[in-house]
């Protein structure tokens, strides 16, 4: 993101996840940046010394925020004329979400996000959500009702897991550049491809039987598939397959502009 230039029309998205801080930066609808960690602190600075932070931002956290972005929260929540500019996310029960989920206050924020983003594509379809990230949810939504779903751990923690939890297996470091290659979706001709067969063909398959199972109960729907590890999946399925890695940014800014409108 090196030379992108802040305005007061952005929309900015501070999503605290399981292991990074990322800064997301909507003009418009429009997706225009994504930067990171200390990167992010340091562009929101920058902003604030050039007076050009954003008309409205969401932070969604549902843990504590660390020091750095919980005072820019305190710093910046009103702008000049005193209106709300800030809004915190901390859990999913603050939403107009519908749904039947029994602990709606536990329902990651992620989820929350991804439901309004696949209700605003398409209110119409039922949809089964694939997440594929740190964990791998898989959540249903039938005419615009989350209903609940899954959580499994991701790929990276099945490698993970599997290295901390033997003595002998190793953690390939360069896992996903593999799975780019093609390597590990079912037969290992060494130990580096086994693990990619359990791990990354191991998810693939049980992703694809929970398709067809839901497929088989529910008849046809749409499918989103989203987060960082979805490009190492190869699913197939005769329902439609809807591929956006910004989903849950996107379902985020969306409850940004729902917050904007009710204050």
């Amino acid at each position: 993101m090196g030379g992108f230039m802040s305005s007061n029309s952005e929309h900015w998205i501070v999503d605290a996840g399981n292991t990074r801080t990322k800064l997301v930066v909507f003009d418009g609808d429009s997706l225009v940046g994504v930067i990171s960690d200390d990167d992010a602190e340091r562009h929101a600075i920058q902003s604030a010394n050039d007076d050009q932070l954003p008309a409205h931002a969401l932070v969604a956290a549902s843990g504590e925020l660390n020091a750095f972005w919980s005072d820019w929260c305190t710093q910046n929540r009103h702008d000049k004329s005193g209106t709300q500019r800030v809004f915190h996310l901390e859990n999913a029960a603050t939403l107009a979400l519908e749904t039947a989920y029994e602990s709606i206050e536990t329902l990651g924020l992620d989820r929350a996000a991804n439901a309004r983003a696949v209700t605003a594509e398409d209110a119409d379809s039922n949809w089964l959500i694939i997440d594929a990230g740190t964990c791998i949810t898989a959540d249903w939504i039938e005419s615009g009702e989350f209903m609940g779903g899954s959580i499994a751990p991701g790929i990276d923690l099945r490698l993970r897991s599997m290295y901390a939890g033997t003595a002998n297996l190793p953690y390939p470091e360069n896992w996903r550049e593999l799975a780019t290659e093609g390597v590990g979706l079912h037969l290992g001709l060494n130990t580096i491809e086994a693990l990619l067969a359990g791990a990354i063909g191991g998810a693939n398959a049980e992703l694809q039987e929970r398709v067809e199972a839901f497929h088989n109960e529910f008849g046809t729907f749409r499918v989103a598939l989203t987060g960082g590890d979805a490009e190492c999946l190869e699913l197939r399925t005769p329902c439609p397959i809807f591929a956006d890695p910004n989903l849950t940014w996107k379902g985020f800014h969306l409850i940004l502009n729902d917050l904007v409108q009710k204050h």
